[in-house]
């Protein structure tokens, strides 16, 4: 039963993201209807294939990403409230953008994927850091995450402080949008997605067993540290790459991998590929709707996943609350 039900879900899930994707292709200043998209998709039309189609790739890379790294991340740290934001790869992203953006000035679209790339896997690098021979620990990895991501925080608003023509942008970019994305910048981060992937599959069975308490898992020889690591390390490659795509969609990380051990339990083989799905359905069908509702004005997907994802956050800490007091 368990696994028609996973089969269920993934088509379900396949055919919503396939729907969203033509949906998406169709909206802009040139309204096309599905059947009109999906017939200059094959024909190769420019306007689909230059602008849009790269816009709905790289929406999908960050939608995986972002999920597949809060799946591990709550794994990992046997936190319900992990999530990219808690290892400082949001806040490091964050800082890296709003700095190049108001000091060099506009710049190439896959540089400065790039660039958020590396400011993202610095963010994380300092929470490591500070968390020195704690780094595997559940508790304070996380609680040194929070604290390094309030003082990047602070530095970028301060940054955003000063006046000039590139804060909108820098604005723009830390609400988390898909504007102006093309396919140099699926290029950049889809490899390290793909392969963070590819290794998180292979070694699903090894992760699973983190959620068994630390006593029980030395009873029966499991390298606890290694794995939890590892799988922080995937986490963090998957986290940073989402950022560099599109953006700050912190939100992201957090409500689909609950979403999905909702669906179809806690099995990281069955639980990665329908957070996946999620996280591209989620974020491809957030910017269609920002894109529609307001056109011409654009309003950036990460508002509208937070517009989704603060309610539900709630939602989720007032069940935790209950299951600890008991209620």
């Amino acid at each position: 039963m368990r696994h028609k039900r996973f089969i269920v879900v993934l088509v379900g899930l396949t055919l919503a993201l396939v729907c969203s994707a033509v949906i998406g292709m169709g909206v802009g200043a040139v309204m096309k209807p599905p059947a009109e998209v999906v017939t200059a998709f094959f024909t190769g039309e420019p306007l689909i294939w230059k602008y849009r189609a790269p816009r709905i790739l790289v929406g999908i890379c960050a939608g995986v990403a972002m999920a597949v790294s809060g799946c591990l991340l709550q794994s990992a740290l046997r936190n319900p409230l992990a999530a990219p934001d808690t290892v400082g790869i949001t806040s490091g992203g964050g800082l890296a953008a709003v700095a190049v953006l108001m000091g060099a000035g506009a710049l190439p679209a896959h540089l400065l994927t790039f660039i958020v790339f590396i400011g993202a896997l610095a963010g994380t690098a300092l929470v490591l850091l500070l968390a020195g021979r704690g780094a595997s620990d559940p508790v304070r990895l996380p609680l040194t995450g929070v604290a390094v991501s309030f003082g990047l925080g602070a530095i970028t608003e301060l940054l955003l402080v000063r006046a000039a023509p590139e804060a909108g942008a820098a604005m723009t970019w830390l609400k988390g949008s898909l504007y102006a994305r093309s396919l140099g910048d699926a290029t950049i981060v889809a490899p390290f997605i793909l392969l963070a992937l590819t290794v998180a599959m292979v070694v699903a069975k090894h992760l699973d067993m983190l959620a068994l308490d630390d006593s029980t898992m030395a009873g029966i020889g499991v390298r606890t540290r290694m794995w939890r690591l590892i799988a922080i390390a995937l986490a963090v490659i998957l986290g940073a790459a989402g950022v560099a795509a599109a953006g700050v969609l912190g939100f992201a990380g957090l409500i689909v991998p609950h979403a999905a051990r909702l669906v179809v339990g806690t099995n990281l083989r069955r639980q990665i590929p329908v957070a996946a799905l999620g996280g591209a359905v989620l974020v491809t069908a957030c910017d269609s709707v920002g894109r529609w509702a307001f056109a011409p004005t654009e309003i950036p997907v990460g508002a509208l996943i937070a517009l989704i994802g603060a309610p539900y956050f709630i939602f989720l800490l007032t069940r935790l609350t209950r299951v600890r007091n008991g209620g």
